[in-house]
């Protein structure tokens, strides 16, 4: 067998494991972050609420980037449950408080309004960024 295909056949159990294991966590973070909200994010986004479907599209990419930098540094599948874990904590922590920061952001954002939703987007995107690089070291 071509060197390729056997690394294919050996390593592709462990892919699949490692996807289910991200996939598990990062549908718990969104999950969380949807019950924790103030205002209910799917169903402005149903009602065509742009400023809602961006910053929930903060969220989506914002959770998936320390993820990926905790598969990129992971040394078993332990190892990415628990700096999976402890990276989607420190993610809807982050989130809060820069909702907080922004004081009335969630009226804004109920209320359609791009730039706010926007900006708050912008900075759970950098605050996702940042904690990918910190767990990539």
């Amino acid at each position: 067998m071509h060197p390729s295909l056997e690394s294919l056949a050996n390593g592709f159990p462990y892919l699949i494991f490692y996807l289910l294991l991200v996939a598990v966590i990062y549908v718990v973070g969104l999950t969380a972050y949807v019950k924790l909200t103030p205002h209910k994010e799917i169903a402005l986004i149903q009602d065509n609420n742009i400023a809602a479907a961006i910053s929930f599209s903060g969220l989506v990419v914002g959770l998936a980037l320390p993820l990926a930098a905790c598969l990129v540094m992971k040394i078993g599948l332990m190892d990415v449950l628990v700096w999976g874990t402890v990276s989607t904590l420190l993610q809807l922590f982050l989130f809060r408080v820069s909702e907080m920061i922004f004081a009335g952001m969630h009226q804004r954002i109920i209320d359609g309004e791009v730039a706010a939703a926007t900006v708050l987007a912008a900075f759970k995107l950098a605050g996702s960024i940042v904690l990918a690089f910190a767990i990539a070291g």
